[in-house]
């Protein structure tokens, strides 16, 4: 298997690192550039973005972190054609957020994500990021099927650091020619969406790190405990690998897979996210732990990660969850005893000791 590596600063677009290969003297190809191949995964979070802009758009969509979609086998629409995709080995959990959704990277949930928001909008946003090759505006146009570089996919994810905008990239910063230095001058930012809405797909991208597909990152072995977010990537009949994962200050992509496009019988997190986690761990020792930094304008709930309804003093487990004015959850947690007040829970808890105890 071969590998591609492009590590960036995503505020400056200044390129730090790039791996074109496995092995230069086997072969020449630079795949960081010149390698154009499914993103599988790794653009899901384009999907999810697209979802927000359209809730921040349109009133009679309300597509929020917390909304629950039902992850189950679904045959969708492909124009008077069916589309039956399905998750990775076949899992399904049923009732989800988003939120968990993207964290455990399923299928169903971001397609009907981009169902829900609408195909075209998804098309569109892709279009306005500028990188990589057309996106049809059809079903499995969440799960990635169209085409791009290690190289373009660093620079589409640039707008989650910036607040929403492309920072395109620098490979050279100035010329020193004869003691003559010309200054290359960056490009500017490009807007693509809200900064609202982009924290939105970035908060969520925390949890693919810290309980999701890319958990190993907080393994004891790498002590990676900063603030991170990332995705990771695989694609049909695991043919690539994939892993996009990035701090305020570092962003490194990760592709592995063989030239000819045989499948490598690998995850994203069984093939790209190692390689990641090797460089990483290297590259950021030493740094200070930089936040996300969070735009103002956004409403902060207290809710149930479980159901996405407005936590109750039952529930087992809470989150704060970033919403867009307006589209906050109304309803108190139905599983955890939502509709029981507060004297109503305790004493229920007591008799449920009193069984215990006996």
């Amino acid at each position: 298997a071969q590998v591609a590596l492009i590590a960036i600063d995503p505020k400056t677009g200044e390129i730090l690192a790039w791996l074109g290969g496995r092995s230069y003297n086997e072969s020449q190809l630079n795949r960081v550039i010149t390698m154009r191949r499914q993103p599988g995964s790794t653009f899901k979070p384009f999907v999810y973005l697209a979802a927000f802009e359209r809730t921040a758009d349109d009133h009679s969509v309300n597509l929020t972190p917390a909304t629950v979609m039902v992850d189950e086998p679904t045959v969708f629409k492909d124009g008077d054609k069916d589309y039956e995709p399905s998750n990775y080995k076949d899992e399904y959990g049923g009732p989800m957020t988003l939120r968990r959704g993207l964290a455990l990277s399923r299928n169903i949930v971001t397609i009907k994500v981009a169902q829900a928001a609408g195909y075209d909008q998804v098309a569109q946003l892709w279009k306005k990021v500028g990188v990589g090759t057309p996106a049809l505006a059809v079903p499995s146009i969440a799960l990635g099927v169209f085409e791009a570089s290690p190289i373009e996919m660093a620079t589409a994810y640039t707008l989650f650091v910036n607040g929403g905008s492309i920072r395109p990239l620098q490979p050279i910063s100035k010329i020193d020619s004869a003691g003559k230095v010309t200054i290359v001058k960056a490009e500017d930012l490009r807007p693509i969406a809200r900064p609202e809405t982009t924290y939105q797909v970035v908060n969520m991208l925390r949890s693919v790190i810290n309980e999701g597909t890319a958990a190993q990152v907080r393994n004891q072995e790498y002590r990676l405990t900063m603030d991170m977010a990332g995705k990771t990537g695989t694609t049909n009949d695991q043919r690539d690998a994939w892993f996009v994962g990035f701090t305020p200050e570092l962003l490194t992509v990760v592709w592995v897979g063989f030239d000819n496009n045989q499948p490598i019988g690998l995850s994203g997190a069984q093939a790209a996210l190692p390689v990641w986690l090797a460089f990483n761990k290297r590259a950021l020792a030493g740094h200070p732990d930089v936040r996300f930094p969070a735009p103002e304008g956004l409403s902060y709930v207290e809710i149930d990660p479980e159901t996405g309804q407005l936590a109750t003093p039952s529930c087992p487990r809470t989150i704060t969850e970033a919403f867009l004015p307006g589209t906050e959850p109304h309803e108190r947690c139905q599983l955890h005893g939502g509709g029981i007040p507060v004297s109503g829970a305790l004493k229920g808890f007591g008799a449920w000791l009193k069984r215990i105890i006996k």
